[in-house]
C-alpha cells in the first residue's frame, strides 16, 4: 500500500514537474526559503508599527542587535546567508520596508525616501529597539544614512553597503540604461528579469529552478506597484550628501567594484564627506555583495563590528556609544 501511495506521489511530481505547475513550483520555492531560514536561524515575524504591518526575519543572540535594510525591490531574504556568516552573539533583525516584500503595500501612499525613513522609524520604536548596529544596501543604505543622521543616540555603528542617494562621478551601466529611458530596475517578464540579475551580480550565484521562475514571477506580478514607488522616489529625489557630515557614529562603507547599478567611483563621494569613514571595496563583485559574496562581505562587517566594540564605548565621534542590546 505505502509503495503504491509513493508510486502516484512521484507520478504528480513528474506531471507538475513537466507542466510547469505555478502551485508546485511555489510550493518548493517556499520549501526552499524556510530551510534557508532555518539554517541561519531566523524566525519571520510581524509587527504594526504606522498604520502598516512590517514583516521581518529575527535571530535571537543575547549581544548587541544588528538591523539590516534591502535595496528597492528586493526584501528581508537578500540577508538569509549573509546572515548565517554573522557571530552568533548577535541578535540580527532584517526588516521588509514599507511596501516591499511581505510589508504593507498602499497604494495611497508616495513612496518618497523620507517614507520610507519614517516608516522604519516607526518600525523601530514599535520594536523597542534602543540601541543597534544599522546595516542597508543600495536604497536600505540611503534610508540608512538618513535614519542615522536624524537618531544618532540609537545607531551604534552605520554599514552601507553599495547605498544610494549620491550622483557617482561616473554613471553606472543602469544610469545609463534610465538616461535612454529604460528602467531594468522594474521588470516586466522574465527576460526583463534575467536583465536585473544581470546588472545586479557580477557574477550570478546559482539559483535552482524552480526559484529564479518564482522569483521573477513575483517580480513580475509587483511591477506595477515597484514602478510607482519608483516614479515616487524620483520625482521627490533628495541627495544624500548633504546629511553625510553629520554621521557622529563609526561608518563602514563596503562596495563592489564590478557595480553595474551604483558605479564604485562613488566611493570618493562617502570618504570626502565623511571623514572617518572605513572603506573596503571588493575585487570582482556586483551590487549585492551580502548575495554575492555572503561569506567574505560578513567577514569584513563582523571585523568592523569587532574594531567598533575594542574603541573606548564614548558618544564622541568615531566611536561606538553604550549599549545595551
Amino acid at each position: 500500500m505505502f509503495r503504491r501511495y509513493l508510486t502516484v506521489a512521484v507520478l504528480i511530481g513528474a506531471v507538475c514537474l513537466l507542466c510547469g505547475c505555478s502551485g508546485f513550483q511555489n510550493s518548493l520555492f517556499e520549501c526552499s526559503m524556510s530551510m534557508e531560514h532555518r539554517l541561519s536561524k531566523l524566525q519571520e515575524k510581524s509587527v504594526q508599527a504606522g498604520g502598516l504591518t512590517f514583516s521581518y526575519l529575527e535571530r535571537s543572540g543575547p549581544g548587541e542587535t544588528i538591523v539590516l535594510l534591502h535595496g528597492f525591490g528586493a526584501d528581508k531574504d537578500n540577508w538569509v546567508r549573509f546572515v548565517r556568516h554573522l557571530p552568533k552573539e548577535y541578535r540580527v533583525i532584517a526588516i521588509d520596508l514599507p511596501g516591499h516584500g511581505s510589508t504593507t503595500q498602499d497604494p495611497q501612499a508616495t513612496y518618497t525616501i523620507d517614507y520610507l525613513t519614517q516608516g522604519f522609524a516607526d518600525a523601530v520604536q514599535a520594536l523597542n529597539l534602543d540601541r543597534f548596529h544599522l546595516a542597508g544596501n543600495s536604497m536600505g543604505g540611503f534610508v540608512s544614512a538618513l535614519y542615522s543622521t536624524g537618531n544618532p543616540d540609537h545607531v551604534l555603528s552605520l554599514c552601507l553597503i553599495d547605498p544610494a542617494g549620491a550622483a557617482s562621478p561616473q554613471p553606472s551601466d543602469i544610469q545609463l540604461a534610465i538616461d535612454r529611458g529604460e528602467n531594468p530596475l522594474v521588470p516586466k517578464s522574465r527576460e526583463d528579469f534575467d536583465t536585473l540579475m544581470a546588472y545586479g551580480f557580477h557574477d550570478r550565484p546559482f539559483i535552482p529552478w524552480p526559484i529564479n521562475n518564482v522569483l521573477a514571477d513575483r517580480y513580475i506580478e509587483r511591477s506595477a506597484f515597484n514602478e510607482k514607488m519608483w516614479n515616487d522616489i524620483h520625482f521627490h529625489w533628495k541627495d544624500v550628501v548633504p546629511y553625510l557630515g553629520s554621521l557622529q557614529m563609526p561608518v563602514f562603507l563596503i562596495w563592489g567594484d564590478k557595480d553595474r547599478v551604483l558605479h564604485v567611483s562613488s566611493v570618493s563621494v562617502y570618504q570626502r564627506h565623511i571623514p572617518q569613514v572605513e572603506t573596503v571595496i571588493l575585487k570582482d563583485c556586483g551590487h549585492v555583495p551580502m548575495l554575492e559574496l555572503p561569506k567574505i562581505t560578513a567577514g569584513h562587517y563582523t571585523g568592523f563590528l569587532e574594531k567598533c566594540s575594542q574603541e573606548p564605548r564614548a558618544s564622541s565621534q568615531g566611536t561606538c556609544p553604550d549599549s545595551d542590546r
